[in-house]
């Protein structure tokens, strides 16, 4: 089974009533995206991948208590991560070096955006 049947299937088993416009639009897509990409046999993405992560990571925090939900959306997560992983990973690296590799720059860039902020900046406008 491909990756993206498997995905959208795993969706589906969170969200009974999700509809292909509706999965389009969690990928951050257009309301054919979904309907185009099957018809084509295309794979999805990486800024769809990254953007339903982001659209499930913002449902989990509005979801209360729904624990069978929360875990089903953790392993649709890291579904999404393994795909992206893999389709950077070199021949030659393993799946844990290059994930190692990711973390480590997203923690870099996040020591380095938190808590350094500067004044805000301005323009003079003369009258």
């Amino acid at each position: 089974m491909r990756f993206e049947d498997e995905l959208y299937e795993a969706m589906c088993d969170a969200y009974p009533q999700l509809t292909v416009r509706a999965f389009s639009h969690a990928l951050g897509m257009s309301s054919g995206y979904w309907s185009s990409i099957t018809a084509q046999e295309l794979p999805v993405s990486n800024v769809a991948l990254i953007n339903l992560n982001d659209y499930i990571e913002c449902r989990k925090l509005l979801m209360e208590s729904d624990e069978a939900r929360m875990r089903r959306l953790d392993s649709i997560q890291r579904m999404i991560a393994k795909e992206i992983v893999n389709r950077f990973a070199l021949e030659n690296e393993s799946f844990d070096e290059v994930w190692d590799e990711v973390s480590m720059s997203l923690r870099k860039n996040q020591s380095v955006s938190s808590g350094n902020y500067g004044a805000m900046p301005f323009v003079m406008v003369r009258g």
